[in-house]
């Protein structure tokens, strides 16, 4: 049984692995302490993963946004250490994409980026392009001068400048992500974006009204959109319980939308974007997640092909 993994936060891994819990050490060792690393990504049968640098850093308790020179500086120290093995193939396009699925023991990563608040114009948004990156996460947490976040005050979504850059963007084979993206900046992209986006790593708000879960309005025009939503293994998002959290929690949330959207549903596990929770019964890594999938006799459309076809369609 393939993954596909449309959110694996493993740069915050690289730079911040004292904020997530998880002791640093070589990729190449298994670690059970911590979300992933290659001998993991192996046995769990990882294809292929969008991997997003994190544009912010934590100064003094507060995150502030990195600006466009500290970004690079940040992408090329991330591109340095993943190109040292051999196990990962940075994806450009379509022909990278379909070498890699057919290369045995090769890990295709796409490249992301979680926030655009480092950008000034459409030109910086050309020079990452440039760089690599495939997949433009509108938001993180904090609004931007394009658009408004999920935790926004505002009651706007894309401003005259997002509108200008999302416009720019749709020249160019680039996918937008919404996950941490405002209702109204949703909204505002549904109607100009002309192609179909993702949702990289959210639940469904049904389930657990967590601000990064999805309303069922936005999980039906998902569908008719042709988008693709991953669903995350987030603790918040999972449960109402702060302090209890298991793989029985996400297969609740995976019944519950596959009946809805069962051609828009894919993976989107978020590991390496919070912290290690050694009580994640039966999710604490990247392997047990795997195994918990295989005991439940996961849908392999849903663990891989979804997003196979979503990125074979759009690359």
């Amino acid at each position: 049984m393939k993954i596909f993994d449309l959110h694996l936060d493993l740069e915050v891994y690289l730079r911040m692995s004292e904020f997530l819990g998880m002791k640093f050490s070589s990729l190449k060792k298994q670690d059970l302490k911590r979300h992933g690393d290659i001998p993991q990504f192996k046995s769990s049968e990882l294809k292929f993963a969008i991997t997003n640098i994190f544009p912010f850093e934590l100064k003094n308790g507060n995150w502030f946004p990195l600006t466009f020179k500290e970004f690079i500086r940040v992408y090329k120290k991330y591109i340095n250490y993943i190109e040292k093995f051999h196990h990962f193939k940075i994806v450009l396009n379509l022909k990278d994409f379909l070498k890699v699925y057919h290369e045995k023991g090769k890990i295709g990563i796409i490249l992301g980026v979680e926030g655009l608040n480092f950008l000034r114009n459409e030109k910086d948004a050309k020079k990452i392009f440039d760089l690599g990156i495939r997949i433009f996460g509108l938001n993180w947490n904090i609004d931007s001068i394009f658009s408004t976040s999920l935790k926004t005050k505002n009651k706007i979504g894309l401003t005259k400048d997002g509108i200008k850059l999302i416009k720019f963007l749709e020249e160019y084979n680039i996918i937008l992500d919404l996950a941490h993206s405002s209702i109204y900046t949703i909204k505002d992209t549904f109607k100009i974006y002309n192609k179909p986006v993702i949702f990289s790593h959210n639940g469904v708000k049904k389930n657990v009204k967590f601000e990064q879960n999805l309303s069922m309005f936005i999980i039906k025009k998902i569908k008719d959109k042709k988008c693709l939503l991953g669903l995350t293994l987030l603790p918040y998002s999972l449960t109402k319980d702060e302090k209890k959290v298991s793989i029985n929690d996400f297969i609740k949330q995976y019944q519950l939308i596959r009946k809805i959207i069962p051609k828009n549903i894919a993976i989107g596990t978020d590991f390496f974007g919070f912290k290690f929770r050694d009580n994640f019964k039966e999710a604490r890594n990247y392997l047990e997640f795997y195994n918990s999938l295989k005991k439940n006799n996961i849908d392999e459309n849903f663990t891989f092909y979804n997003a196979f076809q979503f990125f074979k369609n759009i690359l």
